[in-house]
């Protein structure tokens, strides 16, 4: 969201808070929807049995056909100008426009696809999954499998940090590489509890999980313990933009901040249904969760 700021005539961007959810009619039926992007002008949500949608603007939702079959489809980003989505059976699928998709060969086997990722600087894709899997591709196409530090602990969530990646997972395991190839475990803060998801944004890493424990870092490596408001409830998704951060998760939970560390938790529009995926654009916010619900916030 952009003003002018007066005198000058600059934009200047104002802090997305969304604040406000209402309830939009969705596709999914009673099917989990597990995770949402954007990118095209086009969002995507994916979800159990196979289902994924595709919206111009959060609020009417058409099905398409994703090529996973009846697999749940566990993630999907926008990375490097495509679509990339990940589930189960180890199914990666590729789209150019969030209509079409097709499916990639991947090495995940049988283990669950759970977070996909793109490394500018390093002209790569990075996907994780279940039983500690961590594979790279320079085209989407072709993928190698790495050894990431994870063991056979699951692997939910990488991000592109800019000079580096992290990814974290199950146990309290947070983990970066600078190649994509080599990666080192950190002390993540988290003990042994789960962590779910890794963000970046205004400065700050971020990484949110089970007991509502979320922690922030300005360099990856050392990882400080924040008060989420979330209780004990787990955070499922962290995302970032226009200086305001969005975190979402259990029991219908979704709270905003404006540094990262003091949070405010909103009336999601989701009662107690689990919500597990935030998309946002500069005056928009989407989000999804269990039994097919999808919110939307304007401000």
């Amino acid at each position: 969201m952009l003003v002018a700021q007066h005198g000058v005539f600059d934009a200047v961007e104002i802090p997305f808070t969304a604040s406000t959810w209402s309830q939009e009619t969705s596709p999914f039926g009673t099917y989990d929807i597990l995770d949402t992007a954007y990118g095209l002008g086009t969002y995507i949500a994916v979800g159990g049995s196979g289902s994924l949608a595709s919206s111009p603007d959060g609020e009417t939702w058409t099905i398409r056909t994703s090529s996973f079959a009846t697999s749940s489809i566990q993630c999907v980003a926008f990375v490097n100008g495509i679509f990339l989505a990940g589930g189960s059976s180890g199914k990666i699928a590729y789209s150019a426009d969030g209509t079409t998709w097709s499916q990639r060969t991947s090495p995940f086997g049988a283990s669950t696809v759970l977070g996909i990722t793109y490394s500018t600087a390093l002209s790569l894709y990075i996907a994780v999954g279940g039983d500690g899997k961590l594979a790279t591709s320079t085209n989407t196409t072709s993928w190698t499998l790495r050894t990431s530090s994870f063991g056979t602990s699951f692997i939910y969530d990488v991000i592109d940090a800019g000079s580096f990646l992290i990814a974290v997972g199950d146990s309290g395991k947070l983990a970066t590489s600078s190649n994509g190839t080599a990666w080192t475990q950190r002390t993540s803060s988290f003990g042994t509890d789960r962590i779910y998801t890794v963000a970046k944004g205004g400065g700050l890493y971020m990484a949110g999980g089970d007991a509502g424990k979320l922690a922030t870092s300005t360099d990856g490596t050392t990882w400080t313990q924040q008060v989420s408001s979330f209780s004990s409830t787990s955070i499922r998704d962290i995302a970032y933009l226009n200086d305001a951060y969005l975190s979402c998760g259990a029991a219908g939970k979704i709270a905003t901040s404006l540094n990262g560390v003091n949070w405010t938790q909103r009336t999601s529009s989701f009662g107690t249904t689990n919500i597990n995926g935030l998309a946002l654009t500069p005056a928009k916010a989407v989000a999804v969760g269990d039994i097919g619900k999808i919110a939307v916030s304007v401000g």
